[in-house]
């Protein structure tokens, strides 16, 4: 499977901006969906792709965090902002420095866990539980997301579904979702970003 998806992003990442339209987005609704038996993998690959998100499979832990680095030399940035404390221990073992108030700092790179990957707009899900109970708006336009293949879902009604189900001890507050900001077929996009998404293997 993996094989496949690899495959899809190297494609995906090569398109140029005139392909970026409506042809691109895989719709998980479309009749033709199933027939076509495109699994969600690809679904959330070619919308997340297609709506302006930065895509990045990593197959180790090593690799995500080499491409880290290499993003943070793109962006050129000194610190990242980040509040997740296992987060915080990857970035210190690797000697990148951080800080943990997005509120108070110029820093413009936020380094996040997500909820899930939501296939059917490409979306990230985000909640309290990756943002410490602050809104989406204390953070710079800028993300990095660190995440599973286990976290993909085909669309917010799955999503919502399995945050119950797992996290029905301890349910997380502003829920809210990210895209990239050139979403298409989308009116009225909200949350639109510049995001690098690090996929890392499990």
């Amino acid at each position: 499977m993996w094989k496949a998806i690899k495959n899809l992003l190297k494609k995906a990442t090569k398109t140029t901006e005139e392909n970026t339209n409506e042809e691109n987005h895989i719709d998980l609704f479309h009749p033709n969906y199933s027939e076509n038996n495109t699994s969600v993998d690809e679904v959330f690959a070619t919308n997340f792709n297609a709506g302006g998100g930065h895509f990045l499979f990593c197959e180790n832990d090593n690799e995500a965090f080499q491409n880290l680095k290499e993003i943070i030399k793109y962006e050129n940035v000194t610190e990242l902002i980040c509040l997740d404390s296992n987060l915080q221990d990857i970035l210190y073992k690797n000697n990148i420095p951080f800080v943990s108030n997005p509120t108070n700092s110029p820093y413009t790179l936020s380094f996040l866990n997500c909820e899930f990957l939501i296939a059917f707009d490409g979306s990230i899900m985000l909640s309290a539980h990756q943002t410490s109970g602050r809104n989406i708006d204390d953070f710079p336009s800028n993300f990095i997301i660190y995440a599973r293949p286990s976290q993909l879902v085909e669309n917010v009604g799955a999503a919502l579904q399995k945050l119950r189900t797992l996290k029905k001890e301890n349910l997380p507050s502003k829920i809210t979702s990210i895209r990239g900001k050139n979403m298409h077929r989308f009116t009225n996009i909200q949350n639109a970003k510049n995001i690098y998404l690090l996929l890392v293997e499990e």
